[in-house]
């Protein structure tokens, strides 16, 4: 984990409740490297961004920090020179539970408290990553955002693991709704799926779920024509 970016946003959430979540914390226990980080805060996270800009800059870095999504209210700051981003979002609901509940995978919904500690992982979601398994956080995580039907390909891929069953048949019940997504966020999961060293599985398992008539009909229809 990028040690500098840790220490910047525990100095300027010093005394908030905030924790680090999702990849950050996934890959750091599958020894991948990590240099961007994830934050939950219980308060305004256009604050909490500003603030963490304002402690890189006394740490001598300079970063800027910018709206990231109106939908989910994220905030982003990014080191101006590189080597890292941290992503800012406020909690949703009333409790960090509720909140990991609403995220896509089990996998991506562990918890640590910035300031360190034992992680939190109400979904059993690092039971999931030792036995490679991707299972979806709750029963309506791709209705909530059919992007998420990519992103289970992406994350399938990429860190090796299998999709349950019915998680596959909640992701194929929302393949559909991926047409209703910007380009630009389609564009970033499918330049990570085509990057990984399973990019083949990547889209073999998209035409299974039918997000690949979606986003590539014309190449869907070539495969028809082939068989």
């Amino acid at each position: 984990m990028s040690a500098q970016a840790l220490e910047i946003v525990r100095s300027a959430l010093a005394g908030r409740r905030a924790w680090l979540v999702g990849g950050a914390v996934r890959d750091e226990r599958l020894g991948r490297p990590v240099a961007d980080l994830d934050v939950v805060l219980d308060g305004d996270p256009g604050e909490g961004a500003r603030a963490i800009a304002q402690a890189a800059k006394r740490a001598g870095t300079a970063a800027a920090c910018f709206a990231l999504s109106e939908e989910f209210g994220a905030w982003r700051v990014v080191a101006r020179e590189g080597g890292w981003q941290i992503d800012v979002e406020g909690m949703r609901g009333d409790s960090l539970q509720v909140d990991l509940g609403l995220r896509d995978f089990t996998v991506n919904a562990i918890a640590e408290p910035l300031e360190g500690g034992e992680p939190l992982d109400p979904l059993g979601g690092l039971e999931d990553l030792r036995a490679g398994r991707l299972r979806a956080a709750g029963p309506n995580a791709f209705k909530d955002d059919p992007l998420r039907v990519l992103r289970l390909v992406r994350v399938a891929v990429e860190l090796d693991l299998k999709p349950e069953p019915e998680a596959l048949e909640a992701a194929r019940a929302q393949a559909p709704g991926l047409e209703c997504v910007s380009p630009e966020r389609v564009f970033l999961e499918l330049q990570r799926i085509v990057a990984s060293e399973r990019a083949l599985r990547g889209l073999e398992l998209m035409s299974e779920l039918g997000a690949t008539q979606v986003v590539f009909p014309e190449l869907e229809a070539m495969r028809v024509v082939q068989q």
